[in-house]
């Protein structure tokens, strides 16, 4: 299966299943049925409402249509219907949520590539490129990818913080991500209780306090926490 590696904001890699051409076609296809649903519904209104409005609901059955994708992708966090059915979604590669400018780029280029030419040159650049883009995706920088992230959150460095996060313990910084990364292997081991596990987390905490002439009397698993979001945050605004 062929992946991609997408770096956040926070210096965080996360790694991806690129959606494949076979689940961006079904995708595809459960939208179509959608349409022509959609159309078979609009078109039974104008039957019944006789020729009265027949050009209004020409364009209900038109406009909807025509904008389904972009306003599905915009407030359905990069999916349509089809997408989410088939577990695949739009990302951006600079690893932030895709911003509207994207998607419309996206929507724009369906013209080229799947109206124009019968998804030829949909089908033939998705399975040409690298990071499996059709042309819209080159030209907006995105790609679509599966959901489920091949790389897990809990497999990274990162700690969630919150934008008004305060700091407690700003010698963190001093830490290198080698550091980090051993303090979150050892912290992910002693979920396990074993007595060993707890040792080694004291341990660690003792290590790092003597590394960064910390006293404090909070526990050895909440300090390394709280070393390991100290260290997010101050890093991810030095990046920024």
């Amino acid at each position: 299966m062929q992946t991609i590696t997408v770096q956040t904001s926070q210096n965080i890699e996360i790694e991806y299943e690129l959606a494949g051409v076979g689940d961006r076609i079904i995708a595809y296809l459960i939208d179509l049925l959608i349409y022509i649903g959609y159309y078979i519904v609009v078109f039974l209104i104008m039957q019944n409402a006789g020729r009265s409005g027949g050009y209004y609901y020409q364009l209900m059955a038109i406009f909807p249509i025509m904008l389904y994708q972009l306003l599905c992708e915009v407030f359905m966090n990069g999916q349509s219907i089809g997408k989410r059915i088939k577990n695949i979604r739009v990302i951006s590669l600079d690893g932030n949520q895709p911003h509207i400018g994207q998607y419309l780029l996206r929507w724009i280029f369906r013209i080229v590539d799947t109206m124009m030419t019968t998804g030829l040159v949909a089908i033939l650049t998705i399975a040409l490129s690298a990071k499996g883009q059709r042309l819209g995706d080159m030209l907006a920088g995105t790609t679509v990818v599966r959901t489920n992230r091949k790389t897990k959150i809990d497999d990274t460095l990162f700690m969630e913080t919150e934008d008004n996060y305060l700091v407690k313990y700003p010698e963190s910084v001093n830490l290198s991500d080698h550091d980090i990364s051993l303090l979150k292997e050892v912290l992910n081991r002693e979920v396990k209780h074993s007595y060993e596990s707890m040792n080694l987390t004291n341990m660690a905490a003792i290590k790092v306090k003597n590394m960064l002439n910390i006293q404090t009397n909070v526990d050895s698993r909440s300090f390394l926490q709280d070393i390991i979001r100290d260290y997010n945050f101050l890093t991810s605004k030095e990046s920024a």
